[in-house]
């Protein structure tokens, strides 16, 4: 039984060198350790950066007999964590950068700094905190409600918009947003429907009606059900004549 998987184990690894070797040679990667399996018909090769390396670029490649890949985008830099980013600001630190070297952040004028000013470089290559983003100080364009519109074409810090609604509507929230540090000073308002009066639905039942009795007669049957006095009705009128009046002149 020994024997037997002992012979197993030999005929296997005399297969795979056998198909490594019909293959194209691995590339070699400086400060590394390669190593090429045979897997449905083709060459693996993986590649890990030796201790005091990481790896920048592919780890693993992929060859048949007529391919070559090509691992020169592939290198194990010096340092344990890969190089820092922040766009729109500076960091401290210049070179490769080792296992427990913390960084710290700063951006550049008229950028705010979101998240942590420092990070530090671990042992499994990571770092923590997270990388921070340099945010414009300055807003994008604020949210337009639904049935209204802002006024204010400035968007940058400290600038602010004014909310309207449109007719037949009412602002509900803050008219007024201010800009401050990239970000607006709240939630931006709603336009909610004005609910129509009494008044208001029997005038529209009149006015959608082309038939002028039918039409006069819905009328008054809307303003007794709505209860409304003469006193009421007289007033209702002259508000509707004034916004009437003041559509006109503008």
């Amino acid at each position: 039984m020994f024997c037997w998987i002992v012979s197993c184990l030999v005929f296997g690894w005399l297969t795979s060198a056998s198909d490594a070797q019909s293959h194209p040679e691995i590339p070699s990667v400086k400060n590394s350790i390669s190593i090429a399996e045979v897997v449905e018909g083709q060459i693996r090769g993986t590649y890990t950066c030796i201790q005091g390396y990481h790896l920048e670029g592919k780890k693993v490649f992929f060859s048949n007999a007529s391919e070559e890949w090509d691992a020169s985008t592939t290198q194990c830099r010096l340092g344990h964590c890969p190089d820092p980013v922040l766009e729109n600001g500076e960091f401290s630190s210049s070179g490769p950068v080792n296992v427990n070297d913390i960084i710290a952040f700063k951006c550049n004028d008229h950028y705010i700094l979101k998240g942590s000013s420092w990070s530090q470089c671990l042992e499994d290559h990571s770092w923590a905190s997270p990388f921070p983003i340099c945010k414009s100080r300055d807003c994008d364009p604020p949210e337009k409600p639904a049935h209204g519109y802002f006024q204010g074409a400035n968007f940058t810090s400290g600038s602010m918009v004014t909310y309207h609604c449109e007719s037949r509507y009412r602002l509900v929230g803050t008219p007024k947003q201010q800009c401050v540090d990239g970000e607006w000073s709240g939630a931006p308002p709603v336009c909610e429907l004005i609910p129509r009066s009494g008044f208001e639905e029997a005038l529209l039942a009149f006015q959608e009606n082309t038939d002028l009795c039918s039409a006069i007669e819905n009328f008054v049957r809307r303003v007794k059900e709505n209860g409304l006095t003469m006193e009421e009705l007289k007033y209702s009128l002259e508000i509707e004549k004034a916004e009437l009046m003041q559509k006109l002149l503008t």
